[in-house]
């Protein structure tokens, strides 16, 4: 029996209309909303795990486990891909996209508030096939729910995303999609380091070149809800929204030394000549561009993706110094909330 590779294997997601019901646009693939996506380019399991928490249970008079009972069924999947579709972004704890635009390029704007559009967490269904020769593998993996996704680069690279997912149930098949779900580079480009530029007035980033690394992650904490009479989860859940990251840039002023400076202003409320905490609160905005597009100068044939932070704080700043080597500084940093703008060839999000 041969052994086969990742050549032989697609990953497919569709957003669910029901918990843990596999998603019924699983397997369409059409340009309409109705249809499953790709998560991006070069996509890659680094992590998958299924369980049902077997319980061993010993008795006395004996060294050997007598049986094994049960407990919650529960699965984890961690996935990288190289960033060029937007539409993860619907599951991390942003609000549906509001879309505008008759044309291409049409425009998707994700934000975090507190409206009921985002209160509850969204889930969605996964289908992993693996060409096996004489019996094929399909696993359906449903009510999927991202704890958090991580958005990074560095000089020299790609612009990668790393998912930490976990779901409710999964079942098996041995039928393949005949058309699995692929993604198209006139729709999509793949992000690299070169087509990013990150600015903040407040912290003295206007240059993009002296920037090396950059890394933002979103994490909802969600996690699955279980009740006395199924070893599944019934439910989904998130808690407190967290936006971390860091930013390594070369040491050339000390605009961001002083903001942690100024955290101390009013940490006691002491003094009411002084600038109120908030007004410490810094942005920070990321923008990844094909052709050296803005936002604001976009094209028909534009494809951008703009994250701004919002009332960021930084956590600390960290220095090395070697001889002769250049000086960089790690700023690791914390944000309120976020605005994230997509310039893109779709003009439909994929749909429950």
């Amino acid at each position: 029996m041969a052994v086969y590779t990742g050549s032989y294997a697609y990953i497919q997601w569709s957003p669910e209309a029901t918990f843990n019901t596999a998603a019924t646009n699983l397997r369409n693939h059409g340009g309409s909303g109705a249809r499953s996506e790709q998560f991006g380019f070069e996509q890659r399991i680094t992590g998958w795990s299924f369980t049902q928490n077997k319980i061993p249970l010993s008795q006395l008079n004996s060294v050997k486990v007598k049986t094994f009972a049960y407990g919650q069924t529960r699965g984890s999947l961690s996935l990288d891909f190289v960033m060029s579709s937007p539409w993860f972004l619907a599951l991390i704890g942003m609000n549906d996209a509001a879309t505008t635009g008759a044309s291409a390029p049409f425009t998707h704007t994700f934000t975090l508030d507190c409206t009921t559009d985002n209160t509850a967490i969204r889930s969605f269904s996964t289908e992993i096939g693996q060409e096996a020769g004489g019996t094929d593998i399909v696993r359906t993996l449903t009510g999927g729910v991202i704890n958090s996704a991580s958005i990074s680069t560095s000089v020299g690279e790609l612009v990668k995303v790393s998912l930490d997912t976990n779901y409710a149930n999964e079942a098996v098949t041995s039928t393949l999609d005949g058309c699995a779900a692929g993604i198209s580079v006139c729709a999509h480009v793949p992000y690299t380091f070169a087509h990013g530029t990150i600015t903040s007035t407040d912290l003295g980033l206007a240059c993009a070149g002296q920037i090396q690394d950059f890394d933002v992650t979103f994490t909802q904490n969600a996690d699955h809800i279980w009740g006395i009479g199924n070893s599944v989860a019934a439910d989904k859940i998130r808690r407190l929204q967290e936006i971390t990251g860091k930013i390594k840039v070369t040491n050339k002023t000390a605009a961001q030394l002083e903001k942690i400076y100024a955290q101390q202003k009013d940490t006691l409320g002491n003094s009411s000549c002084v600038s109120a905490v908030d007004t410490e609160l810094i942005n920070i905005v990321v923008e990844f561009s094909k052709d050296a597009d803005t936002v604001c100068s976009a094209t028909a044939t534009s494809q951008i993706m703009q994250i701004t932070l919002k009332g960021v704080a930084l956590d600390d700043i960290n220095v090395s110094i070697e001889p002769n080597e250049p000086i960089f500084q790690e700023l690791n940093f914390q944000a309120r909330e976020a605005v994230i703008v997509v310039k893109d060839k779709e003009q439909y999000p994929p749909a429950q």
